[in-house]
């Protein structure tokens, strides 16, 4: 097993030692200020009890068996144990593109990879013909986001649902990335582990909590699935910290608090985007149904990387799209103050303007 390196970790690194001051490349909720959300920890207990405490919570919130659950230090962490655990080096995943580049090298590094595409010109719906033409061929595993990272497009419970029903047919298990489900700007869509015995849902309290330092995550799917995950975690990294637990159990208890803070983040940002986008016309993006991030598609010959190493030498870090498989497009995040959204917005026009005039 060979991993490469990570190129968004090294683009966040890049980012943090040229001293960006306008971060619209951070795409969870700003982190809670202790005053409305204090994390108090009235008994510190043992390891075993916090993860009780915490397995408890998601039971009540997600309707799931407590065997359903197995958790993990973040989405990212279960993604490759249920990928450690599922597949092997002669077998083939199908992995969205674009997509959240470590859920692909992940893969990459214990299986056969084929693509399936998720275009902006066909608003990141999956080719359905594609993926089932893979199924039958015997993909083991299907691995999406939803909502979708990079671009905030909703998987809808139909659409889904057909594509867990097509794994269901040849035994395949359907991976989905939900760490920005509960962000949608409207009803929240099902998680994939409620649509079928192949359905496996991981998420954390990173993006929707604001809380990515607990380095709390999970998966819920049946059983077997859960039980695989759980056991290679507790022989790989064994517990969860306690601090951790106590404090994402209280995230869990009052998701509906914190899903109500991101839309309000969304609410105030989102139409400083837009109107941006209505004048920046060299530009195309399909409008996000959620998050706070949006993929960008840059006029023809623009270099991504190009123009976000520009960016950054004045002080604006954005998301290079090759680093999401998507090479000349940037994903920009709106979870940033407004008066720095605009002036990052600002700022991208007119390094597009020095770029299309040189």
């Amino acid at each position: 097993m060979r991993f490469l390196t990570d190129p968004l970790e090294e683009w966040a690194i890049h980012c943090h030692r040229k001293g960006a001051t306008i971060s619209l490349d951070s795409s969870g909720a700003p982190t809670p200020d202790p005053d409305v959300f204090p994390l108090k920890v009235n008994d510190i207990g043992d390891e075993a009890e916090a993860e009780a405490e915490l397995r408890e919570e998601l039971c009540k919130a997600y309707g799931v068996d407590d065997d359903m659950i197995a958790l993990t230090m973040g989405a990212q962490h279960a993604d490759f144990l249920f990928f450690l655990t599922h597949l092997g080096a002669r077998d083939t995943a199908v992995v969205e593109s674009p997509t959240f580049m470590p859920i692909r090298r992940q893969a990459e590094a214990i299986s056969r990879v084929v693509s399936l595409e998720r275009s902006p010109a066909k608003a990141y719906v999956p080719d359905m013909s594609d993926l089932g033409y893979n199924v039958r061929r015997g993909a083991k595993v299907i691995a999406l986001t939803n909502l979708h990272n990079p671009s905030g497009a909703m998987l809808g419970d139909e659409v889904l649902s057909g594509i867990v029903d097509e794994a269901e047919r040849t035994g395949a298990l359907v991976l989905v990335d939900e760490v920005f489900r509960e962000m949608s700007y409207g009803p929240v869509p099902k998680g994939a582990y409620q649509l079928g015995e192949s359905g496996v849902s991981v998420s954390s309290v990173t993006k929707l909590n604001g809380l990515r330092g607990l380095r709390v995550g999970w998966l819920l799917g049946p059983p077997p699935v859960a039980m695989a995950v759980e056991a290679a975690r507790l022989y790989t990294s064994y517990r969860l910290p306690v601090l951790s637990c106590h404090y994402a159990a209280q995230a869990v208890r009052r998701r509906e608090w914190f899903r109500e803070r991101a839309l309000k983040c969304a609410r105030e940002n989102l139409p400083t985007l837009e109107a941006w986008l209505r004048t920046e016309t060299r530009v195309s993006c399909h409008p996000p149904k959620g998050a706070l991030m949006a993929h960008v598609v840059l006029p023809q010959g623009i270099d991504d990387l190009e123009l976000s190493e520009r960016l950054l030498d004045r002080g604006v870090a954005v998301g290079p799209g090759r680093y999401w498989g998507a090479a000349g497009t940037i994903r920009l995040t709106f979870s940033c103050a407004r008066p720095q959204l605009e002036s990052g917005l600002g700022h991208v026009s007119e390094v597009l303007d020095l770029m299309t005039k040189s």
